[in-house]
């Protein structure tokens, strides 16, 4: 019985594995390269020592104060000072890309996602470094380095594609713009629950944010009202209905990780921008803009 147990348990990541790769999409130079070797890259640079001294100061007076504080804005994202930190990041990045991947094929949003993780790995860096230096630059003068930031924005992402998966799966009779719901809820939650002191909690934002997700629930019912979508969603296969449930949770877990339970020191502020970006980039881009053109 223990034997069996522990094969059972053994098995998971195999089994795991397997059905990542039948729902997933993306071509094999595109996992390699963003699965491995960007990973890779980060990992060598610290072993090497090679981001020493491309961290970004906090006793800027602005992002572009001068050229290489305007390089460091870039290159502290992809620097780490610990193998630690180095670790908890490459995890972070792979646990949300194993969410988004298969979303993202039944979305059949692939060539946006790549759209997509171009701008978070050329713009997102220097958005964070800017209000970095606006919120954190005012109580300490510390380099800030991480790649933390990037990966908050493809949390940022996970609601969006989740629901225009489930768009695709409910024969459209789920309109992706409800994504703006469930990334309202996590900001006030964000804003009310306290995680370090240079992050206070911010009640009147909480409420505006649990307010604006209230309107926009309210106006899309409103407007659009999904209907008979529990009857279009009765013939999902069991890989289609994993894929949902493993985004939601990835999505859920990740904000509380990156937001609301993380350890001192954290860049709350940095996480937190990656994620606005990483979720106002595709919103407006890809669900939006479309929807005003109509």
């Amino acid at each position: 019985m223990a034997a069996g147990r522990l094969r059972t348990l053994l098995g998971v990541p195999v089994t795991a594995l397997r059905w990542w790769r039948r729902t997933t999409t993306a071509p094999l130079a595109e996992q390699y390269l963003v699965l491995l070797a960007l990973p890779a890259t980060l990992s060598l640079s610290w072993l090497l020592g090679i981001g020493d001294g491309l961290g970004f100061s906090l006793a800027a007076d602005s992002v572009t104060a001068d050229g290489r504080t305007l390089l460091t804005a870039f290159t502290a994202n992809y620097i780490h000072v610990s193998g630690r930190h180095l670790f908890d990041n490459l995890l972070n990045f792979w646990l949300t890309l194993f969410g988004l991947y298969p979303l993202v094929a039944i979305a059949g949003w692939e060539r946006r996602f790549r759209r997509l993780t171009v701008s978070y790995l050329l713009v997102v860096p220097f958005v964070v470094a800017w209000v970095t230096l606006a919120t954190l630059g005012q109580v300490t003068d510390q380099p800030s380095v991480g790649f933390s930031g990037i990966v908050a924005a493809f949390l940022g992402l996970l609601p969006v594609v989740l629901a225009a998966a489930g768009g695709e799966l409910t024969d459209g009779r789920f309109d992706p713009a409800w994504s703006v719901v469930p990334f309202f809820a996590s900001l006030a939650v964000v804003f009310a629950v306290p995680s370090v002191w240079y992050f206070p909690v911010q009640p009147l934002v909480a409420v505006g944010c649990g307010g604006a997700g209230l309107l926009a629930a309210g106006l899309l019912w409103w407007v659009e009202p999904p209907r008979e979508i529990s009857a279009a969603a009765q013939p999902l296969s069991a890989d289609h209905r994993l894929a949902l449930l493993i985004g939601t949770t990835v999505f859920v877990f990740g904000v509380v990780g990156a937001l609301v339970i993380v350890p001192p020191g954290t860049n709350v502020w940095g996480h937190l921008t990656g994620y606005v970006v990483g979720f106002l980039l595709p919103y407006l881009g890809y669900v939006i803009a479309p929807a005003v053109r109509r």
